[in-house]
């Protein structure tokens, strides 16, 4: 499946993981195991390194946030269809995949986070990037040992789960508590840091880039890295908690990338001053902005880039493209479709709004109802049974109210756990 449709002929692990979590969460369950199974198969070599843009990467250049997103994808598809088997196939490339992040060469040892010379959206040593601690690469590793630890767990190998386990939550605390090379800086999360401690603000390009003359990053002045849109990932993701002033904080300054140097709406992926190609909102991580405002029961901010994205051609045919604006050089039509974008899409609607979150020994549901939504019904196969549900938003119920036919564990004010009975599993949710 390549990156983009009509555009790049490459492909991604990254990409093809994000797009097999939207599969499982759609009910695909088939197509998503031949993705997973192919990415295992094909896409991460020996040694665990991924593969991104159907390369191997040196070192320096390495996408580290692949590996937790593949790590993730096969989570997600583990508690949603119960194939622990998939797991057990594969599992050498799993342990391969999970400590190719904390191989010596990318550790930073004054902190033990990772390091090198590429960021999240590609860019590189040529575009001004300099070694240093990128906050997807944490976040996304961090995340994807606690994955990997709870597959260990599932097929008995526990021994290689605590080791994980101990790495993603050492991670984390630096991640967010290391005073002076954490990505939190100033109350929000920040995108890079340097070796030395210092945040990266910005970037210069060198000759070697070879930017076509117009873009952004070509023009002379400052060309900021901050705010990205990477930094509400650990929102949505639940990494931090999405009513704290951190989440807050982040995403009142991403607030700054929405219609940046155009109209009718739209995230950049990041600031524009820093954009090596044709300046423009990206439907993906508008998407990414969209769960973490979710997240945060900010329902109008979800609506705002819904609205947007069904105003955009492309629309009626549910296919954005994956930018809107023009091709600086070369002259390009405007033709590249991101499958990535449907699976944004999908994990908002199901994992967010509806709120569906399978675990191990029990199901969660947490729905975060967006406002003018009164009613919705739904059936998902789950664990070779089917989850048929329906929520009533804005009822008489003064409080969180579960009816169901399996046994419930507990309620609390926003969420419902479920025992797993081995049927049908039929659900009636109220909420005030």
């Amino acid at each position: 499946m390549d990156g983009s449709i009509w555009q790049y002929n490459r492909e991604w692990v990254r990409d093809q993981s994000m797009l097999a979590v939207g599969l499982t969460l759609s009910g695909q369950h088939k197509t998503a195991r031949v993705v997973l199974q192919r990415l295992l198969s094909e896409f991460i070599t020996e040694e665990g390194q991924p593969i991104d843009s159907s390369e191997v990467r040196d070192d320096d250049e390495v996408e580290l946030d692949q590996n937790g997103a593949l790590l993730n994808a096969l989570k997600h598809h583990v508690l949603w269809t119960g194939d622990v088997g998939l797991i057990k196939d594969n599992w050498e490339k799993i342990r391969a995949a999970a400590g190719f992040p904390l191989r010596h060469i990318f550790r930073h040892l004054p902190s033990g986070l990772l390091a090198n010379t590429r960021e999240y959206w590609e860019r590189h040593r040529a575009f001004g990037i300099q070694k240093g601690m990128e906050l997807a690469h944490q976040l996304f590793v961090s995340t994807g040992l606690a994955d990997a630890a709870l597959l260990s767990r599932l097929i008995g190998r526990e021994k290689e789960g605590l080791y994980w386990e101990a790495e993603a939550r050492r991670l984390k605390q630096a991640f967010l508590g290391d005073q002076r090379y954490g990505l939190v800086d100033e109350g929000r999360f920040i995108k890079r840091r340097s070796v030395d401690g210092s945040v990266q603000k910005s970037i210069e390009a060198v000759a070697e880039a070879r930017l076509p003359e117009g873009v952004p990053l070509a023009k002379k002045g400052e060309h900021l890295l901050n705010p990205d849109t990477s930094a509400v990932l650990p929102i949505a993701l639940e990494f931090v908690p999405a009513d704290s002033p951190l989440a807050r904080n982040t995403l009142a300054e991403v607030e700054l990338l929405w219609n940046q140097a155009w109209k009718g709406g739209g995230y950049g992926r990041y600031h524009v001053s820093s954009e090596p190609d044709s300046p423009g909102p990206w439907p993906f991580p508008s998407l990414f902005v969209a769960r973490a405002y979710a997240e945060m029961s900010e329902g109008e901010k979800v609506w705002r880039v819904l609205d947007w994205l069904n105003a955009l051609p492309g629309a009626l045919s549910g296919s954005w493209f994956e930018f809107y604006g023009e091709r600086i050089a070369p002259p390009f039509p405007q033709v590249g479709v991101i499958p990535w974008t449907w699976a944004e899409m999908i994990i908002l609607l199901v994992h967010h709004v509806i709120g569906i979150r399978p675990q191990v020994d029990h199901l969660l549901i947490r729905p975060r109802i967006l406002p003018g939504i009164k009613h919705i019904k739904a059936s998902f196969p789950l664990r070779a049974v089917r989850l048929v549900l329906e929520i009533e938003s804005g009822s008489r119920q003064k409080s969180f109210h579960v009816r169901s036919n399996t046994k419930v564990l507990r309620v609390s004010k926003t969420e419902a756990a479920l025992a797993y009975s081995g049927r049908d599993t039929h659900l009636s949710i109220s909420t005030p």
